[in-house]
């Protein structure tokens, strides 16, 4: 009988060097497409399974229909070996979505889509493919205390999607103190050095968008549908020190949001950053519209105009503007006809590298989790940060960028 053997490729080679050699409670990939990523991850559970009496395993993947391709290609492994097939696998469930081998050990394929359902299973091993896809509280709280009890151990894989917190993960696995716990690998398709599957990923590149190619090709921390492009290429570490103009933008946060006011020069180099919370920062009127001088007040000399958003704040502009010294001080009205087009304005100065921002996490990490859906109602655009989270270091910077284009096309065009 022909068996054809497993023969992992160099990622697949330095993925299972991890998971064998260092034995960190989570191993965790980031690996592009063309890598194996999954694939590895299903020929190791198979191993696993054959070579340990009762182990217990979870395969989980974002929905059920990911879950049970795996466990269907597992099965295609034996198409050609059904005497194989049927000694060392005793019941193939495909209603329960289950395999049970010879020794007692089994693999369950799960998806997140069940959510508590799955708590209190008790396992060896638990797989996690396209993590970054994953909520973190399911993996916290549901899939990790699996494992914690029985000294089992977890290993994950995707490309990532965005800075969340696979990102996080991420970083914190490549830090060798945090090895035991976590330890980290990233992989593209380059590190096959296979001129074949160059050219075959070149022809798929002509049909994609660079969010989309940037994620699954390249495994940069990016959404397959982000607005902005070319995010790292525009962090410096170090701001320019000489200009002519300064241009300022305002997003004002009373309530839960922050304020975030953004200084950029008139080559789009941002320059200042001040971000608080009028709220947690226990801040009386006084000291919050103090704050907003202060940041304007810092960079007069070279001030051209500073957008200041105004929506439910017309009291408050009103107030700061009492101030002589603030007549620089332009207001700005973010409406459905002005948001698109303070957005696109930015879009545009990334995918075009004009702009330059400081390696401000806040920042960067609004940036990359940046996306845009089409109200189902009117046909608009909606723009905004996924799950709720702030947008505010965006949306200034956004002010700031239009009201340095505006400025220096010669004109304003007020949205009031």
């Amino acid at each position: 009988m022909e068996i054809k053997l497993y023969n992992p490729t160099k990622p697949q080679k330095d993925f299972l060097k991890i998971i064998y050699e260092d034995k960190p409670f989570i191993t965790l990939a980031a690996m592009g497409r063309q890598t194996g990523k999954t694939y590895a991850m299903m020929n190791d559970a198979v191993m696993r399974a054959l070579n340990n009496k009762k182990h217990r395993m979870f395969w989980v993947s974002p929905i059920q229909d990911q879950a049970n391709k795996v466990m269907k290609d597992i099965e295609s492994m034996f198409s050609n070996h059904q005497e194989l097939f049927s000694q060392i696998i005793t019941r193939f469930d495909r209603k329960h979505n289950e395999i049970y081998f010879y020794n007692g050990s089994f693999i369950k394929f799960r998806s997140s889509e069940a959510g508590d359902n799955l708590r209190g299973a008790t396992l060896d091993f638990i797989y996690i493919d396209e993590g970054a896809f994953i909520k973190e509280a399911f993996i916290n709280e549901v899939l990790l205390p699996m494992v914690t009890r029985t000294n089992g151990r977890v290993v994950m894989s995707s490309t990532f999607n965005g800075k969340n917190w696979y990102w996080d993960w991420y970083q914190r696995g490549l830090k060798k103190e945090d090895w035991k716990q976590i330890k980290s690998i990233k992989r593209t398709y380059l590190d096959l050095n296979d001129q074949k599957v160059e050219e075959t990923v070149l022809g798929i590149r002509k049909s994609m968008t660079k969010a989309q190619f940037d994620q699954e090709f390249l495994c940069r921390p990016v959404s397959a549908d982000a607005l902005f492009s070319n995010i790292e290429e525009a962090v410096v570490e170090e701001i320019p020190k000489q200009y002519e103009r300064v241009y300022i933008g305002m997003d004002i946060g009373v309530a839960q949001d922050y304020t975030v006011l953004t200084a950029m020069t008139q080559d789009y180099e941002v320059i200042d950053i001040d971000r608080f919370n009028f709220k947690e920062q226990g801040m009386d009127a006084a000291d919050f519209k103090q704050r907003i001088k202060d940041f304007y007040l810092k960079h007069f000399d070279s001030l051209a105009a500073a957008y200041f958003e105004v929506n439910n704040n017309d009291l408050l502009f009103d107030e700061i503007t009492d101030d002589d010294m603030m007549y620089k001080l332009i207001p700005f009205q973010t409406t459905s006809k002005s948001k698109p087009e303070i957005i696109r304005n930015l879009i545009k100065l990334f995918e075009d590298n004009k702009i330059k921002i400081p390696n401000y996490d806040v920042l960067v990490k609004e940036l990359y989790d940046y996306k845009s859906k089409r109200n189902p109602i009117t046909g608009n655009l909606q723009f905004s940060n996924t799950d709720g989270k702030h947008d505010d270091c965006v949306m200034s910077l956004a002010i700031a960028a239009y009201c340095a284009t505006e400025e220096q096309d010669g004109g304003i065009t007020m949205f009031l």
